[in-house]
């Protein structure tokens, strides 16, 4: 089991919450990313609320992955604002969404 974190708008938890499905939005990134480690994503989200991002980030997701699926979703490692992370291509998406077993959503 893999676990990774994203923090999500408003918009995005509403987008999320009808299916349960990760995918692109119209004036989005062509992919989605996902910090390595739940510290990491803390601090992302520290850092934007002192840089006034909008939309905010109001929810935390903290995913779990089946292991032996995520690779069909071609994971692709990065550095995101210095943080270990994953990039998911948009063709990828479904692949990924099919290798995830649970998603806990929290209140930021």
């Amino acid at each position: 089991m893999i676990k990774l974190y994203r923090a999500i708008s408003q918009n995005e938890k509403d987008d999320f919450d009808q299916d349960q499905q990760f995918r692109t939005g119209r004036n989005t990134l062509e992919a989605k990313q996902f910090f390595k480690s739940r510290a990491a994503v803390k601090q992302f989200v520290e850092s934007s609320v002192m840089q006034e991002y909008k939309p905010p980030y109001l929810y935390l997701l903290t995913i779990s992955v089946d292991e032996d699926r995520f690779g069909e979703a071609n994971p692709t490692n990065m550095k995101l604002d210095g943080y270990d992370a994953v990039n998911i291509g948009e063709d990828d998406l479904i692949s990924f969404n099919n290798s995830v077993t649970f998603v806990n959503q929290e209140a930021l």
